[in-house]
């Protein structure tokens, strides 16, 4: 699919004094104008224009748009103010098969003007004042395709300043380009710059979109993951009444229970944050997991010695399950405290004979 170019500048200052960005050569500007229109055409490049009024380019543009007689219908996307009579050109009388007209019904212009920029595929700037500039600084920001023609000084210069030191997706080739005096080749590399660029734009979209489809796929997994590692978890503390106090199955469920906990909340966690890096956050949440039930259960056995020979132990279960799973969640809090030794609160168990 085609680019659709939104066209923007003049060839004759309309702002305040103060914004010091002369057009120069309005004339051979023009005639550029009219030379990009005709190459859009030939490259089947819709276009959005605003006023057709003399001094804008977009009344330049579109003359040689439907000059080259290649433009296509409704590929002149005509945005203005319906009472001023923005988008009325000239052709629309012989060629209004080939215009989309889209009058606002806005009394400000600015309201279709920079509304159009956002739903353009690429951005051309040529002269231009103060609106140029600001459209150029839209584009720049929103990673629009941009050609600034910087030859013809005005807004378009200023902007090119910009792109030079912060391109979107431009090569320094075509940055290059936009600077060059005008000559023959000038309208076919920005026409094929708007293209590439565009081309760019969707592969880095789409290169992105596969990115955000992989890592969704992988964190819907890790969860599915951490779902079964919390079933597991859980699944010890029945079990643990099937086998004898303090026999070995028994145990190993003790120890088992608050290491799935812990990944489990440490997956979690992951998940939460939107980060990448799950094998380094499963082993640390898993490690404090590990650490916290180590020291809790230690605090247990300090006043009761035989505490894992008993039924006790069974009801160990229940502490140290939430307890592995909350270390898992927030490991940079265990370590912090580890590192600071302001170890968790490991108080005894009441009622654990």
């Amino acid at each position: 699919m085609h680019p659709k170019i939104a066209i923007i500048g003049s060839t004759g200052i309309r702002t305040s004094p103060e914004f010091a960005a002369p057009i120069r050569d309005s004339e051979k500007a023009e005639e550029a104008a009219y030379e990009i229109g005709r190459e859009l055409a030939v490259r089947g490049c819709p276009i959005i224009v605003h006023s057709s009024q003399d001094d804008f380019v977009e009344r330049h543009v579109v003359r040689g748009y439907v000059a080259s007689g290649q433009a296509k219908p409704k590929s002149i996307h005509a945005w203005g103010r319906y009472s001023h009579k923005d988008g009325h050109f000239p052709e629309v009388a012989d060629h209004r098969e080939l215009f989309d007209l889209q009058p606002d019904a806005a009394m400000d212009w600015e309201v279709s003007f920079y509304r159009s920029i956002l739903i353009a595929d690429g951005v051309l700037l040529l002269g231009g004042g103060r609106s140029t500039y600001i459209a150029g600084l839209i584009s720049l920001s929103r990673r629009i395709p941009l050609v600034a023609v910087a030859y013809f000084g005005g807004g378009g210069e200023k902007i090119w300043a910009y792109a030079k030191r912060e391109p979107n997706h431009a090569t320094p080739a075509e940055l290059a380009a936009m600077a060059e005096s005008w000559h023959s080749g000038s309208a076919a590399e920005i026409a094929g710059s708007l293209i590439d660029q565009h081309t760019r734009r969707l592969s880095a979209h789409g290169l992105a979109e596969r990115k955000r489809k992989h890592a969704d796929r992988r964190t819907s997994q890790s969860l599915i993951i951490a779902f079964g590692l919390l079933l597991l978890a859980l699944g010890t503390i029945p079990l643990s009444y099937s086998w004898m106090p303090g026999s070995g199955p028994g145990l190993a469920a003790l120890f088992m229970a608050p290491l799935f906990a812990a990944t489990c909340g440490a997956i979690v966690r992951n998940a939460a944050d939107q980060a990448d890096d799950w094998i380094r956050t499963t082993v640390l949440g898993a490690t404090a997991g590990a650490i916290a039930f180590m020291l809790f259960v230690a605090a247990q056995l300090a006043t009761t010695p035989d505490l894992l020979e008993g039924a006790g132990a069974r009801r160990l279960l229940f502490f140290v399950i939430p307890v592995a799973f909350t270390a898992g969640l927030t490991f940079d809090a265990v370590y912090s405290k580890l590192r600071s030794q302001d170890v968790t609160n490991t108080s005894t168990l009441d009622s654990t004979r």
